[in-house]
């Protein structure tokens, strides 16, 4: 007897919801097939007839996640015209799931996978030369400085406004961290 698709699909966001629902109280790493299909209301064996295994479920949660973002970044890209709209745009894109991934409980190689999807997109948008002398390293330590940045304000419960964080992103990779030590030089605005 063949599955009806709305079922098919029902099945599996339940799966992906209990999987979400444990991310939130434990280390990905440590979710069990067996605690999502409890979670779920299903047993294991369903649970294997839509996902190999738990690392299976991430890996296809994560591309619809990156799927998502750039969905929102695409049509976004245009307006582009200096790293001053990168920022809002690109947070834009941000949720809670995105910061349990790239959080200490979450994926570590999550951040790469964005990366590797994002950069290519971004890079033919703002005044930045993939010919550059070190470009890989320098988008490199921005990447990595932006979702540490990122995740920080997000474990400080967003106790900064988005604006606030974004003028912080954009002052760090326009003017470096000496805009913040010395206040004569440009770019903060505290």
């Amino acid at each position: 007897m063949k599955k009806q698709p709305d079922v098919t699909e029902k099945t599996r966001k339940k799966f992906e919801d209990a999987f979400w629902t444990l991310a939130a109280e434990k280390p990905i790493s440590k979710i069990a097939v067996s605690e999502i299909a409890k979670r779920a209301g299903y047993n294991r064996s369903t649970f294997y007839e839509y996902f190999e295994d738990t690392d299976d479920l991430l890996s296809r949660i994560e591309a619809e996640m990156i799927e998502e973002v750039k969905q929102i970044i695409l049509p976004a890209l245009p307006e582009i015209r200096s790293l001053e709209n990168l920022f809002p745009i690109t947070f834009s894109a941000m949720n809670e799931k995105m910061y349990l991934l790239m959080g200490p409980n979450g994926d570590s190689a999550f951040p790469a996978k964005l990366k590797a999807e994002l950069i290519p997109l971004i890079v033919s948008y703002i005044p930045i030369s993939t010919d550059m002398p070190n470009f890989d390293y320098i988008i490199s330590f921005v990447n990595s400085a932006l979702f540490g940045l990122v995740q920080h304000w997000h474990e400080m419960d967003k106790d900064i406004s988005t604006e606030k964080i974004c003028t912080i992103m954009q002052n760090l990779v326009l003017y470096g961290l000496r805009s913040y030590v010395d206040p004569a030089a440009q770019g903060t605005d505290e």
